[in-house]
């Protein structure tokens, strides 16, 4: 009777053990519980974002122009005028007529809402300090791809909207002295622009998130402006934030 007893409370411990326990048996086969596959949620549908970045802009347009100088202009000999002779603007000493020959520095921002995973429209706003600060605004279209349930996303965009600013140097020539003494003057003066233009935009870049809501951007763009001799290239890199 003690044997009958001692053998059913052995059987009923193994039998609990068996159904329950993590894992659960059903015949010959285990059933295991897996884990859910990852979202692929780095980049959303119906998702804002907002970039803050640093830039770079170069002219496209290199190089000076050859101006007259005090060997190339000649004196005139029918008397001198006035003292107060005008300046004689004689051509621009730079190519590019925006950012006066030089690189610039600056920066920007932009706001972004992807109505799925890989097409989305904006705004975006830059200035760079040159020697009379260049500021634009642009209305954007970007398409990005990002790759599986990676946190790479490579994007291309384009853009149109106005600029306003820059400058470009001038070269001048101007008579002093007097009938004794004529004495020719050649000097460069930089020349403000002042009027609104319009400008057209398009580049590409990769995005790589950090987290689900941040990450790091960087790109380069074309920008080509209304007018001779104003397009100019541009480097960005900086954050995104994803809301």
């Amino acid at each position: 009777m003690k044997q009958f007893a001692l053998a059913f409370c052995v059987a009923a411990a193994l039998v609990c053990a068996i159904y329950a326990g993590p894992d659960r048996f059903s015949g010959k086969d285990k059933e295991v519980i897996q884990p859910a596959p990852p979202l692929c949620d780095w980049y959303r549908d119906h998702e804002w974002d907002v970039s803050i970045w640093g830039a770079y802009a170069f002219p496209a347009n290199t190089g000076n122009h050859d101006t007259l100088n005090d060997d190339s202009f000649e004196r005139s000999d029918k008397g001198f005028p006035d003292p107060a002779s005008p300046l004689i603007n004689v051509g621009p000493t730079s190519r590019d007529r925006l950012l006066n020959g030089d690189g610039a520095g600056g920066g920007g921002a932009d706001i972004k809402y992807f109505w799925n995973r890989y097409i989305g429209v904006g705004l975006e706003g830059f200035v760079l300090g040159s020697e009379n600060t260049v500021g634009a605004g642009l209305a954007t279209l970007t398409l990005r791809y990002p790759i599986g349930c990676s946190r790479f996303a490579p994007y291309v965009f384009a853009g149109a909207g106005i600029l306003g600013g820059g400058s470009h140097t001038d070269h001048f020539f101007q008579e002093r002295g007097d009938e004794n003494e004529p004495l020719e003057v050649f000097s460069d003066h930089v020349v403000n622009e002042n009027d609104v233009r319009a400008i057209g935009q398009f580049g590409g870049g990769l995005e790589i998130r950090v987290t689900r809501h941040i990450g790091v951007m960087s790109d380069f763009t074309w920008n080509v402006v209304d007018g001779l001799d104003n397009n100019f290239g541009m480097v960005r890199g900086g954050l995104t934030f994803g809301f």
